[in-house]
């Protein structure tokens, strides 16, 4: 008499194959999420600063000159909030908000936003003169 035997469960090389397809899969999600995040960083950023330029633009119309100033927030997040009015939005506190004279003038007559990202050191600078 021969008996038949019914195996339950996966062989070692089926989960093996297993094992290597999900390998494949995250090695090609993995750099693509996290690219996605820097990308959605860096338009935060940009939003933040030509928001940024709105209010310099409004302080100019109404002070004749530009403000200077810093948003730190390991640090100072009172100086550009608390005389402008402006806070930056959506990057949760990762960057520094720096506004000061542009490399063609003073603060009176131009200046530039630099963002800085507090942990890669990624730096956007913005450069605005004002309408003749």
């Amino acid at each position: 008499m021969q008996t038949t035997r019914h195996s339950s469960g996966f062989t070692l090389v089926e989960l093996m194959i297993a094992v290597g397809i999900l390998g494949v899969l995250a090695a090609i999600a993995i750099p693509a999420y996290t690219g996605y995040i820097d990308v959605t960083k860096m338009q935060a950023v940009k939003h933040n600063a030509v928001t940024l330029a709105g209010f310099e633009d409004t302080y100019f119309y109404e002070n004749d000159t530009y403000l200077a100033g810093t948003y730190d927030p390991s640090g100072d997040v009172t100086t550009l909030p608390n005389n402008l009015g402006w806070r930056p939005d959506g990057d949760k506190d990762q960057f520094i908000y720096k506004v000061e004279a542009c490399s063609t003038g003073t603060i009176a007559q131009c200046y530039k936003v630099t963002a800085t990202f507090i942990k890669g050191g990624i730096a956007e600078t913005f450069e605005r003169k004002p309408a003749p």
